[in-house]
Order: structure tokens, then C-alpha cells, then sequence
């Protein structure tokens, strides 16, 4: 590339009203010791540098207090929680009451699937898009188990477990427009429990109209469901306007809370207080007022935290609640433009430097996608670990055979990584080429 190429991106961030908070975390290193390009947030984002001494604190509460710390302490274990709560709700879009960190992503889809996946015979089918194989794996095990227990119950097959997960499918170029839900909804609306979908696609990249999917979906009777985990401090959500009656989400991906972080859910707060929603109790989902006094008829919280099962995992709402300072202290809808502006960039140069070479599969509509460019290297051995040739040159990002997902984040990401990996992957492009 031109030394014209390389000032255009130094003066891109020269420019830019939105600098990078790359001094704020922990980047990754290449196999040099060097700081990687590290395009990867869309699977872990990399670690905040203020976590360190927030978990030492609270190290040294549990050494000092013992289980004193459930109480007496400026931030006592027992509504630890709720230090997280705003800042949730502003990312998703909800009412602070509507929203709770706990669990896992896929523990929390098990227990909203409990309250919201409630089959008869007439309306029992899940419409979900093909996606994230931890969600095929569980709702095909909800559905199954509602399936066996009303045919236990009943003594006849309650409904045709065959037809009860209607798949979404992408076209030929991975796309899928909003007809398609449109056309799957009128087909199967009438006998359809729930719709379920991923806010934006993990393997695509692809960013849906969760508004106008959500109308769709109740104006068929259905409750509407959304996996956030590509979307939270990705994409602008609306979850409360938008009407979306649950979600969930893990927050080690663009939230940069750590491997294994505490998840969340959202429930909307028309389902908050029906008493005939059921749940998977526990707990700490118990009225706090009570909970210690440990009585036996479960008094739900009348927010998302009944939801809650066991007691939080105070370590990992520690690291959570410092990723998410770094959330509250930018203006969220800048940190959006940036990303717009850094993924538009990273695509002109694609089309650019290599437009026979790399096929971007993501949509090209700036409004449907969020940091995440999905790549196919067009010519590449699938015989080479492409996953270690990028390494060497510096690069951390997902690569699944010759497909390549990349995802600049503002918070980090400048345009003159972005030039340096176009840069790198003009080379690698070269050397994996198929014979």
C-alpha cells in the first residue's frame, strides 16, 4: 500500500471526535510480544485495566468481613447486583427494573424458556433463525421435554414435535431480508409459541429490524424473544419500546466483563408481576426484605431479579460493573458512529486493495450490521490453518475455515489498525492462495 493510504488513516483518527480508549484496557499480545491487532471483541473483549484492583477490593472484604460482607459494607453482597442494573438497562434499552445480571447466556434462555415456551396443542412452535448452535441445542432440549411431559400427562402426542422448530434460513449470500420473516410468520404464525432470533447474527454479522420483527410476531399472537450476545454494547436496542418480551445475553464479548462472565436477562415489565408466570425459583430471586429469614412460600422480586436463582458471583459482577464504567462514561450513540465509520473504512479498503480476493458476506447497509465484518478468503488452502498464519502476522480474530470475522471496536480500534490488518491481509491472501 502508498504512504498516501497509511496518512489517510493517521489522519482519520487525527480527525476523529471519538479517540480510542485503547489506553483503558489490557490489549493482546502476538507471538512477538508485541501488541496484536486485535479484532476479536466479537468473541472476548479484551480486559479493562480498572477490573484488577476492583477484585482485590473484594478479596479483601471476604478476608476482612467473612459473611459480614452480605451486609455491612459500602456495597454489600446481597444487592451487589444492583450496581450493574443502569448501566444494563441503558445498553438494552430497558427499565432498570426490567433487567438482571445473573447466570449464563444459555442457563438464561433455559429459564426464560421456562416462563415464556408454554405449548398446547394449537400454538406450540418456536420460529427461530438459524444461528448459534448453543441455542439450536437448547431449545430443541425445551421443546423436547414439554413435548415428553404433556405426552406423559396426556397419553398422546400433544403436538407434532417434527414441526415444532420452524428454521429461518439465510439466502445463497448469507443475507436475510425482512420478508423472510414476514413470509415464515403468515405461514406458521397461527401455531407459533414463540419467535426467537439473534439481534445480530454471530456468524454474519448481520444486525435485524428487532422493532418491526417484534410487531410481526405479536400481531400472530406470539411472545418474542432475542439472544443479545452480538448485539449489548454493539448495536442501539430499544428492548422496552420495541415491545421484545424477554432477551438474554452473556457480556464477555464487546462488554469485555472476562471469560465466563455473568450474563443477563431482560423481561418486559407487563410479565413482571403475572402470577401466573412460571419460573425456575430460587433464592435469591426471593423478596430480599425475607430472604435471609428463610421462609417457605417463594415471594417473587417484582423485577427481572426473580429470575435470579442462586446467590450472585460477586467476583464476576465486580468485573462486570468496572467493564461497564467504561460504557458510562462515553456517549453511546458516538461510540455507534464510530464503529460505522471504522467498519465503512475497513470495507473500502477491502474492495479496494482486494476485490477478488475477499467476499464480505455482512450487509453492506450500515444500518444492518453492527462492529462485525464477516470475510470469505475466496482462493484460500483449506488444507492451511489460516488461524495461526494470521496469528503470525500479528492478527487476533475468529477465523472458521475460509471464513474470516473481524470486528473493529471504537472503544479500542483505530483506523490505522485497520489499515495495518487490510495491510497484513493483503499478504496472507498471497500466501494461502489454492493452487
Amino acid at each position: 500500500m502508498t504512504k498516501n493510504l497509511v496518512a489517510d488513516a493517521i489522519e482519520l483518527d487525527h480527525d476523529d471526535p471519538f479517540i480510542s480508549l485503547a489506553h483503558l484496557f489490557d490489549m493482546p499480545l502476538d507471538e512477538k510480544g508485541q501488541t496484536a491487532i486485535y479484532l476479536n471483541g466479537n468473541s472476548l473483549g479484551p480486559k479493562p485495566k480498572n477490573i484488577d484492583a476492583e477484585l482485590q477490593k473484594e478479596c479483601e472484604n471476604w478476608g476482612r468481613l467473612g459473611v459480614r460482607g452480605h451486609f455491612h459494607q459500602a456495597h454489600p453482597w446481597i444487592v451487589y447486583n444492583e450496581r450493574v442494573t443502569h448501566s444494563l438497562a441503558r445498553l438494552v434499552g430497558a427499565k432498570p427494573e426490567e433487567v438482571v445480571a445473573t447466570g449464563t447466556l444459555t442457563t438464561n434462555l433455559h429459564a426464560t424458556f421456562i416462563s415464556f415456551y408454554r405449548p398446547t396443542p394449537t400454538r406450540f412452535k418456536v420460529l427461530r433463525l438459524l444461528g448459534f448452535p448453543s441455542d439450536t441445542y437448547a431449545i430443541a432440549s425445551q421443546v423436547k421435554q414439554r413435548f415428553e411431559t404433556l405426552r406423559e400427562f396426556m397419553q398422546v402426542d400433544p403436538f407434532n414435535l417434527d414441526d415444532a422448530i420452524i428454521e429461518i434460513r439465510p439466502d445463497a449470500q448469507g443475507y436475510i431480508d425482512l420478508q423472510a420473516f414476514k413470509n415464515v410468520i403468515a405461514e406458521h404464525g397461527e401455531s407459533t409459541a414463540i419467535v426467537w432470533i439473534e439481534a445480530v447474527h454471530y456468524l454474519t454479522g448481520q444486525y435485524f429490524n428487532i422493532a418491526e420483527i417484534t410487531q410481526l410476531a405479536h400481531a400472530a399472537g406470539c411472545k418474542m424473544g432475542v439472544d443479545l450476545a452480538h448485539a449489548i454494547g454493539n448495536v442501539p436496542l430499544a428492548l422496552h419500546d420495541w415491545g421484545v418480551d424477554f432477551a438474554v445475553w452473556c457480556s464477555y464479548k464487546y462488554l469485555s466483563a472476562g471469560p465466563g462472565a455473568i450474563a443477563g436477562l431482560y423481561v418486559h415489565e407487563k410479565h413482571l408481576t403475572d402470577p401466573t408466570m412460571p419460573r425456575l425459583a430460587g433464592w435469591w430471586g426471593h423478596n430480599k426484605l425475607t430472604r435471609f429469614q428463610m421462609p417457605t412460600t417463594f415471594d417473587p422480586i417484582p423485577t427481572a431479579e426473580s429470575w435470579q436463582m442462586s446467590n450472585s458471583g460477586i467476583f464476576l459482577l465486580a468485573a462486570l460493573q468496572r467493564a461497564l464504567v467504561v460504557f458510562d462514561t462515553v456517549d453511546y450513540n458516538a461510540l455507534r458512529e464510530k464503529n460505522q465509520r471504522l467498519v465503512a473504512y475497513l470495507e473500502q479498503l477491502i474492495q479496494t486493495e482486494l476485490p477478488t480476493d475477499i467476499q464480505i458476506i455482512t450487509p453492506k447497509h450500515p444500518d444492518e450490521r453492527g462492529c462485525q465484518l464477516s470475510l470469505r478468503l475466496q482462493h484460500a488452502d483449506k488444507t492451511i490453518s489460516l488461524e495461526k498464519i494470521f496469528y503470525q502476522q500479528g492478527i487476533i480474530c475468529d477465523v472458521r475455515d475460509d471464513l474470516v470475522r473481524v470486528a473493529p471496536m471504537g472503544l479500542y480500534t483505530t483506523f490505522l489498525d485497520v489499515f495495518r490488518f487490510v495491510d497484513k491481509l493483503k499478504t496472507i491472501c498471497l500466501e494461502v492462495k489454492a493452487s
